[in-house]
């Protein structure tokens, strides 16, 4: 059984049967509530193929809290208190900036076109850069093109943006906020449904999978969708590189045959499903999806284009080769994912 063809939802969250004997059990520190389609649908299948690879040998236990705070999972892993996590790289403000290529605005309209390329880009380019030190990634992922979700009446021009206070992910997706006249409120995702339902916010920028997730539909009056998104999220399932050389080399192969770009890819897929049931689900509570106009798009992008020329200069700063072709090749591998996927 492969990663892709274990998406089904609800199925329980538990060890499987080989762990009682396993030679070697990896700890993973969850955060994400157990109803949360991510894990039925994401972790749990990725558990019972590392356990099918290694035949039993490696296991995956998913304690019953979170090890330390949602913000501080990186850590976490790192310095061992859990052997794995998913971290939202964008919680971590000034840690990956390499990695905060992914952010920016108008990469693509697909989580899984996003998500290859970045795997790509990753292992070419930033890798070596040791951002993720001790925790190494052995999957990253998009969430997804962002938008803009509001309460009621839609936001169809650019001063009706101007005191959004306005729910962000990422430094980047502050950045985007503070350059349209809102007020960014950079808050964890596990805030997310106070944040919105009790009108602490008037708004986020998120991937519109965090609206199904997260229950949210019901506080969402309107939905801002624009060409390419504004920005994205990076997310990167992380595993101690010290526990995860003490594996035997067969193992360790075992367990890069469904890590990787095949993890990488199939949570991608995942999302995007999640993201159009999150656009349905505003419909579904009465909302609305406005498209930007061409006009406000174009606005958008004018107000929007000094993100990644701050994303190149800190790149070149940090010893990046080159880092205004490395993004153009990161835009091109998502056109041609896009492409293909296009065409499936």
């Amino acid at each position: 059984m492969t990663f892709f063809q274990t998406f089904a939802p609800g199925v329980a969250i538990c060890l499987t049967a080989t762990s009682l004997s396993a030679d070697t059990t990896l700890r993973y520190s969850n955060w994400l509530p157990a109803t949360h389609p991510f894990m039925s649908e994401v972790i749990q299948p990725w558990i019972e193929d590392v356990a099918e690879a290694t035949e039993g040998r490696v296991t995956v236990e998913i304690l019953p809290k979170v090890v330390g705070t949602v913000p501080t999972q990186f850590e976490v892993v790192r310095d061992g208190l859990a052997d794995m996590s998913l971290i939202v790289d964008g919680y971590s403000a000034g840690r990956f900036n390499l990695n905060g290529i992914v952010e920016l605005p108008f990469l693509g309209n697909d989580a899984r076109a996003i998500s290859i390329a970045y795997w790509r880009i990753y292992k070419k380019y930033l890798e070596e850069f040791a951002e993720y030190e001790n925790a190494i990634p052995v999957a990253k992922s998009s969430v997804g093109p962002m938008a803009l979700a509001t309460g009621p009446g839609p936001i169809d021009s650019m001063d009706k943006l101007n005191g959004l206070k306005l729910r962000v992910p990422t430094a980047t997706g502050s950045k985007i906020v503070a350059s349209l006249g809102g007020a960014p409120v950079n808050k964890p995702i596990s805030e997310m449904y106070e944040l919105i339902s009790t009108g602490v916010v008037d708004g986020m920028i998120s991937s519109t999978e965090t609206i199904n997730s997260f229950k949210i539909a019901g506080s969402i009056g309107n939905l801002l969708t624009v060409p390419g998104g504004l920005g994205s999220a990076g997310i990167s399932f992380v595993v101690n590189e010290d526990t995860l050389s003490e594996l035997s080399e067969a193992d360790q192969e075992a367990f890069w045959s469904v890590s990787g770009e095949v993890f990488s890819t199939g949570i991608a897929e995942v999302y995007h499903q999640l993201n159009a049931r999150g656009r349905q689900d505003v419909l579904d509570e009465g909302g609305t999806i406005t498209p930007a106009s061409e006009e406000m798009t174009e606005a958008l992008k004018e107000n929007l284009a000094s993100i990644d020329q701050t994303w190149i200069d800190k790149a070149t700063e940090m010893g990046l080769e080159d880092a205004a072709g490395v993004l153009a090749e990161f835009r091109a591998e998502i056109a041609k994912e896009e492409a293909k996927l296009a065409g499936e």
